[in-house]
């Protein structure tokens, strides 16, 4: 008989912690910790560049664009004229050929000769870019110059033997329409960028707050013992090179300074916010969220934040998102009613936070 008990006992703590596991959503932790200044600010002038160009791939198993395609037409007409052999549009078979647009980004400081990476997105009807070859493309930017030229060939290791695997199968591609090479591209122009400005720096919040950027500020006036850093704004600070690192000190380098400035970390502070994603059941909240007394009833479900009473499950003032959860947990709620009393709170007022659903 003992042992019948303790085998039933096994079974419902099990059960129990299986059903905790389903649907108890994640918090943050209890306390901020420091965050180092390189992870939570954006250097201005330190930046990367968007590059685009239109390019042509030759070389296609009969998987390119149509005949109908009439800039993949023009577009072989122009390289076949460039390489010397005059020819109309309508002269040319594009079966194997195929037009496509070339991206790219140009690394902050990116240098003549350097290696960087491309995609490449089909523009016609083409099937399959699979087993091509990009011709020269010159990748431009926003001021229409030319910063890098990518060439290559497309391979994406589709199987020789089919779908099923079989010998002697017919190959069929299954490449997207959309495809990534790595060190493709060559960087032909460097783009001027500079993150010293008449002796200043400026930082810019990732995420912009007023609190923490008074914080950074104060981190980096107390490291280096003179007033550097001021606030602008909740998402600007403006830090001007101290006077033990100037350009008339022989010791001075605006990379080590930069390296010095990166690793002083400081404690961000946060909005109240919770976020939900609906289709999983997944809630996520801050250590800043509380609710406000309130009295919730749900179905079969009653719980009293902050007030005395014969409630099933009480409790107590400035209860936190995460301690609700887990009592309704408790009482054998599931995501979706956590979700639907977590936008009736916010209705209600009762929720001090802000509520993101993805």
């Amino acid at each position: 008989m003992l042992k019948n008990i303790k085998s039933y006992c096994k079974i419902f703590v099990s059960l129990y912690l299986i059903n905790l596991l389903q649907i108890t959503p994640i918090f943050a932790e209890e306390t901020e910790l420091p965050v180092r200044i390189k992870d939570l600010v954006e250097v201005r002038g330190v930046r990367s560049n968007p590059l685009s160009g239109m390019g042509l791939i030759v070389g296609l198993q009969g998987t390119g664009d149509s005949k109908s395609s009439i800039a993949t037409n023009r577009a072989a007409a122009a390289v076949m004229n460039r390489l010397g052999i005059t020819v109309t549009p309508e002269e040319v078979i594009t079966k194997n050929v195929a037009v496509v647009v070339v991206t790219a980004e140009l690394p902050p400081f990116a240098r003549i000769g350097d290696k960087i990476d491309i995609r490449i997105s089909s523009m016609g009807d083409s099937t399959s870019l699979e087993g091509g070859t990009l011709l020269l493309t010159s990748l431009s930017g926003v001021d229409s110059q030319v910063y890098a030229t990518a060439q290559g060939s497309i391979s994406q290791g589709t199987s020789m033997a089919g779908n099923e695997g079989g010998a002697g199968q017919p190959a069929k591609s299954t490449t997207p329409k959309t495809v990534s090479l790595a060190m493709s591209g060559v960087v032909e122009k460097e783009f001027f960028s500079t993150f010293i400005n008449n002796n200043n720096i400026e930082l810019s919040l990732k995420n912009a707050d007023f609190t923490t950027a008074s914080r950074v500020a104060k981190a980096l006036n107390d490291y280096f013992g003179e007033f550097i850093a001021d606030p602008i704004n909740s998402g600007l600070i403006s830090i001007k090179i101290p006077k033990t690192v100037t350009r008339n000190n022989p010791s001075f380098n605006p990379v080590t300074f930069m390296s010095l400035l990166e690793q002083i970390k400081v404690t961000p502070d946060s909005k109240a916010l919770v976020v939900i994603n609906e289709r999983t059941g997944t809630i996520i909240s801050g250590q800043n969220v509380i609710i406000e007394p309130v009295a919730i009833s749900h179905g079969r479900l009653e719980i009293q934040v902050g007030k005395k009473s014969n409630k099933v499950s009480e409790l107590p003032a400035s209860t936190t998102v995460g301690e609700l959860v887990r009592a309704l947990n408790t009482l054998g709620a599931g995501p979706k009613d956590v979700v639907s009393i977590l936008q009736t709170l916010e209705s209600a007022k009762a929720l001090r936070a802000q509520l993101k659903l993805m």
